[in-house]
């Protein structure tokens, strides 16, 4: 049997590429064989989940870097929290594009709406023993989420690397 090893990251980008790419492999999963599509949509909302907050956090540390804030990251989950003073952030950088932080607020709300914790998808019920998810929420598009969450990514990722590489380009 063949061994594989893996070099272990440090920081948030691997951490973040690996729940997306497991989501991704567990959507393929389901496009096969539909028949798992009831079990697998837990890990696979959570892994994306995983990596939005991970690319959030990430993004936001680029971001305080890039405007000399030393700041430390708090535990909390809720993409929200992180992603409101990336975006006051953002705006510093790029006030003259509103409409992408518009487009990528309403999404993180959407997140936060059904899973500000990061529970909902990891426990059928909460803490205090009541269900985790909403009670309309019967159906999850699993292709619509991947790519929802391809952009969400992208473009995190593309501030993250404009602002990185503008902060090393002036030191």
């Amino acid at each position: 049997m063949d061994e594989c090893l893996c070099e272990l990251g440090r920081g948030w980008t691997l951490y973040a590429i690996g729940y997306k790419s497991a989501g991704d492999v567990l959507v393929e999963r389901v496009a096969v064989n539909r028949g798992e599509a009831d079990t697998l949509v837990y890990p696979i909302v959570f892994c994306y989940r995983q990596y939005l907050e991970l690319m959030l956090k990430d993004t936001l540390g680029q971001a305080r870097r890039y405007h000399g804030i030393d700041e430390q990251f708090d535990n909390k989950h809720s993409l929200l929290h992180h992603w409101l003073p990336l975006r006051k952030l953002l705006e510093r950088r790029w006030p003259e594009r509103p409409e992408p932080l518009d487009a990528m607020e309403d999404s993180v709300r959407q997140f936060d709406e059904v899973d500000e914790g990061s529970f909902a998808f990891r426990y059928s019920v909460s803490t205090s023993g009541k269900p985790s998810l909403p009670s309309e929420m019967q159906h999850i598009n699993l292709r619509n989420l991947a790519q929802v969450v391809a952009r969400i990514g992208t473009f995190l990722e593309a501030c993250a690397t404009g602002l990185s590489a503008e902060r090393e380009a002036a030191e």
